[in-house]
């Protein structure tokens, strides 16, 4: 009894003893790597927090990133995107660290407690993308989903930006100091243009609309023009007849304008006018116009209060940005095999 009683106990431990080996195996990254190769996913690059990063990884996140900055590798006969394509590839090392960061955010992250509402909101923007319930359904499951495990998808989808967030969110406040040495070595940057304030009577008449269309609009704002110079005021007609429907409500104002504002075209005949006066009709790359010029403000210094808002959101853009490299960094930093073959 007590023979067979020791003989099981070294079954078991020689059992234990395998299952230990065979998992410390697996978790060895020549093991790893052989696994990668024999699953299709490449080489081995990276294990950040226990999770594997491989050579398919990285090159579907260079393929997003093509596809984000609209370069398509296949166009080869325009030279500037094919360099484009090439200068992405030569960075691997940057998307390489941005995923071993992602996989270390996730994991710290695990915790992370996500409002019902995000989820929500994140779940109505995917239902959203398919014409009704039923082809909503057929989505789910051609991918082996049901709306609870998408659920739990999405909650993990949004606990790392939620965690990020959270650990840069207090390192981006911008002190008034701050802001006001920024206006005092950038006032170039804070000079108001001069603006101006029109009204104006439209007939729209693109340059690739069929001659004889163009001819009919012209002979439209000519009668609209010998109208004005009969007595009749330009904001009643703009009310009536005018074919911008933004401005026509409110007799053709445009409110005040700078240059970057305005077709250039456009500026350009407003530029030469008096305050008060009523200009023939023009022809710019959208149409016909009649314009009235209404007011005008010379260009100016902008005042620190006036500037203030938009200095804070310069800082307070800056300092995530630098905080967010610095967290990427650190974050990858944490990964406890890094590949030599980039």
């Amino acid at each position: 009894m007590k023979r067979w009683l020791l003989i099981s106990l070294s079954l078991v431990g020689a059992c234990l003893a395998g299952i230990s080996c065979g998992q410390l195996l697996l978790r060895l990254p020549a093991s790893r790597d052989a696994i990668g190769v024999l699953c299709r996913r490449g080489h081995l690059l990276a294990i950040a927090r226990g999770e594997g990063i491989y050579e398919a990884d990285l090159q579907r996140a260079l393929s997003e990133l093509r596809y984000a900055s609209g370069v398509d590798e296949k166009d080869r006969q325009d030279a500037e995107r094919f360099k484009k394509v090439t200068e992405l590839r030569a960075d691997k090392r940057m998307v390489l660290t941005g995923l071993i960061s992602n996989s270390v955010a996730r994991s710290l992250a695990a915790d992370e407690k996500i409002s019902k509402g995000k989820i929500e909101s994140m779940l109505n923007l995917l239902r959203w993308q398919f014409p009704n319930e039923k082809a909503w359904r057929i989505a789910l499951e051609a991918s082996d989903l049901s709306a609870r495990s998408l659920r739990r998808y999405v909650a993990g989808d949004l606990r790392a930006p939620q965690w990020i967030t959270r650990q840069i969110v207090s390192r981006i406040d911008a002190t008034e100091i701050e802001c006001r040495n920024f206006y005092e070595t950038h006032r170039d940057s804070f000079m108001q243009p001069v603006r101006f304030r029109a009204s104006h009577l439209f007939v729209a008449a693109p340059r690739e609309k069929l001659p004889e269309v163009v001819e009919t609009k012209q002979q439209a704002i000519k009668s609209l023009a010998e109208r004005i110079k009969q007595g009749e005021k330009l904001a009643d007609l703009a009310a009536v007849g005018s074919e911008d429907e933004a401005t026509k409500n409110r007799g053709g104002d445009l409110g005040f304008f700078s240059e970057s504002r305005m077709p250039p075209d456009f500026f350009a005949a407003v530029a030469k006018m008096h305050i008060g006066e009523i200009s023939q009709p023009i022809r710019t790359r959208l149409g016909f116009h009649i314009i009235e010029l209404t007011d005008s403000k010379p260009a100016r210094q902008m005042s620190f209060e006036e500037a203030r808002a938009e200095i804070r959101l310069i800082i307070e853009n800056e300092k995530r940005r630098t905080a967010l490299q610095n967290l990427v960094r650190n974050l990858s930093r944490r990964a406890e095999v890094v590949t030599n073959r980039l």
